[in-house]
């Protein structure tokens, strides 16, 4: 049994480390097949990202990115920590399966969800969960946490659905959605995504869907509100420089969701970010700013490859629409690991 619970749990580390790694790359982004990895999420929700975990083991455009994120990441980090710091997608997966002693690829998909915009200057207000399509039972899946973690399970039932409840604080709680589903996150999270699930409960809806599946498809796609400056000091009012001149960002102030995606063309890799603004008067002026943000940090960038790739950010602007994308071919962005 617990051969089984270390397997489990690396299929779902490796799944979240996958989103985390692709995330750092892109900013915040989200994934995969369509409408229906939205069925589990919350109406209450504030962001969702969902991401294809099989495009990592597949394409070696997205293992690219994941490679240049590990490596960007290694730079930041201590000197005595960087040298334990996989530095690739291959070595990344090597070590989650040395811990866990099982292959990683029965994660078939991650659906990440939360609010945005908490209280004082917390950006996050403690909600969030991932609903991971994958070869394994909740039971699974909380085994694994046991094991890792040493944390002890209490089984309950919701409405005729199994939730594990953790009985250690700030340790994640557990759901069985079905078909191949497992919820895993905050008490509140878990619980939602089950009565979603079940019927009980609205499944996300409105101006934040209607964001998602509006972008192109692709192996990673989100959509998010903003919060909202006025009510969170975590947002600010200004983005400084080096020269300390500070740039006024409270044109976001008027965007209402913001929403992308990573996808594959051909041989070409790309990030697209739509933000959809107020009206045509707010959308000028978040346009004229995401562009001063990128000749910004193109020119603040020691990396003369890394800061190409920003400085070739295109910003155009469709009445209220506003998009960013950058896209490159898989050999420019393998020269540009190499480069790192």
């Amino acid at each position: 049994m617990k051969e089984i619970a270390r397997r489990d749990a690396l299929q779902a580390v490796a799944g979240l480390a996958s989103v985390v790694a692709v995330g750092t790359v892109a900013g915040q982004l989200s994934s995969a097949p369509s409408t229906p990895a939205l069925d589990t999420v919350p109406a209450t929700a504030d962001a969702v990202m969902n991401a294809n975990v099989d495009a990592l083991h597949r394409d070696d455009g997205l293992r690219t990115l994941v490679t240049a994120a590990l490596q960007q990441r290694a730079q930041y980090v201590s000197a005595d920590s960087s040298a334990e710091q996989p530095r690739n997608v291959d070595a990344l997966l090597s070590d989650v399966e040395a811990e866990f002693e099982t292959s990683p690829e029965s994660v078939h998909h991650a659906t990440v969800f939360g609010d945005v915009g908490g209280d004082g200057d917390d950006l996050f207000d403690g909600y969030a969960g991932v609903v991971l399509q994958a070869e394994l039972s909740a039971e699974d899946v909380k085994s694994g946490i046991e094991n890792v973690d040493d944390i002890d399970f209490s089984e309950l039932d919701e409405s005729g659905t199994v939730v594990y409840k953790p009985e250690s604080d700030g340790a994640p709680w557990v759901g069985a959605l079905g078909s191949g589903r497992v919820a895993v996150g905050t008490e509140g999270a878990v619980y939602d995504a089950v009565e979603v699930t079940n019927g009980e409960a609205a499944a996300l809806g409105g101006p934040l869907r209607d964001a998602y599946t509006d972008t192109r498809e692709g192996p990673v796609r989100f959509a998010s509100r903003l919060p909202e400056p006025t009510e969170n000091e975590a947002v600010p009012a200004g983005v400084g420089g080096d020269d300390g001149q500070s740039i006024d960002v409270t044109p976001l102030d008027d965007v209402r969701t913001l929403a992308g995606t990573v996808y594959r063309n051909g041989d070409v890799r790309g990030l697209e970010t739509t933000l959809s603004a107020a009206d045509t008067a707010a959308a000028r002026d978040v346009a004229s700013l995401v562009r001063e943000l990128r000749d910004r940090a193109a020119s603040e960038l020691r990396d003369t490859e890394v800061a190409d790739v920003v400085g070739g950010l295109s910003v155009d602007r469709d009445g209220a629409t506003v998009t960013a994308s950058v896209s490159r071919t898989v050999d420019e962005l393998e020269s540009l690991v190499d480069g790192l």
